[in-house]
């Protein structure tokens, strides 16, 4: 019997973390303290899946198949995190604070995944913030000021969680009984993020690939079956809202 993967099965959930990661060590030059902030993150993340195999969410068979070795994956990246962390926040102390807004949103999604509620609408705009967080304490130990690291962190965290509603917008289409109550407040968060662009606040600024995306998406939802498409094309705007943080 073939071995299941242990990796983290979310595929939008690399991009959300990956591309403000890079982006973070590319609007500064990497400090030490940084990469190991990073690495740490990355660490967290994959230790996730091994997590949710231990806890039964895939299913009690792949649990009772995979528990050592979920445990044994778990153990070391879970400690690889916890170490690299906290020598990363101990190497630069102005990453502290930066650590402990983050941690907020890491709280609620670990909250979330515990629930067996990461899928709902709201699981996965907290998971959108808290993965996308993780370039704030990377760029503020790499010397970025803790406001333009915020900036940053926030424009990437509306504009994929402008996207997480629009890609429920194009599920909730194709269902038999569609949650209108969803749609709407989809259709009015992704209009309140679109009318934000005109501030041209740095925050909106690096949003507004991902936010115009979305409300062409919320607009006129497409197939279903285009998800991928739609994939490729989220991961697109984020790489323009990523170039934008770099040049502003």
């Amino acid at each position: 019997m073939r071995r299941r993967s242990l990796w983290p099965r979310e595929h939008g959930a690399y991009f959300q973390l990956a591309i403000p990661l890079v982006t973070a060590c590319l609007v500064r030059a990497p400090t030490v303290p940084a990469i190991l902030l990073a690495v740490g993150a990355a660490f967290a993340f994959l230790a996730n899946e091994p997590l949710l195999v231990l806890l039964g969410h895939r299913g009690s068979r792949q649990r009772e198949a995979d528990r050592p070795r979920a445990r044994s994956r778990l153990a070391m990246l879970a400690g690889g995190a916890l170490v690299l962390g906290v020598i990363g926040l101990e190497l630069s102390p102005p990453a502290v604070p930066a650590a402990a807004i983050v941690a907020v949103p890491v709280l609620a999604l670990v909250a979330f995944a515990w629930r067996r509620a990461e899928h709902t609408i709201a699981g996965e705009l907290v998971a959108a913030i808290a993965l996308t967080g993780a370039s704030l304490p990377v760029l503020v130990a790499s010397g970025a000021s803790l406001e333009h690291a915020m900036e940053t962190w926030l424009g990437f965290a509306l504009g994929f969680c402008a996207s997480v509603l629009a890609v429920h917008l194009v599920m909730a289409r194709h269902k038999r009984t569609p949650p209108k109550t969803d749609r709407a407040i989809a259709v009015a968060v992704i209009a309140a993020l679109a009318a934000g662009l005109a501030t041209g606040h740095n925050v909106f600024a690096i949003a507004s690939p991902l936010v115009v995306l979305a409300a062409g998406l919320g607009i006129a939802p497409p197939s279903a079956a285009k998800l991928r498409a739609i994939g490729v094309a989220i991961v697109v705007a984020a790489i323009a809202a990523s170039a934008i943080a770099l040049i502003r």
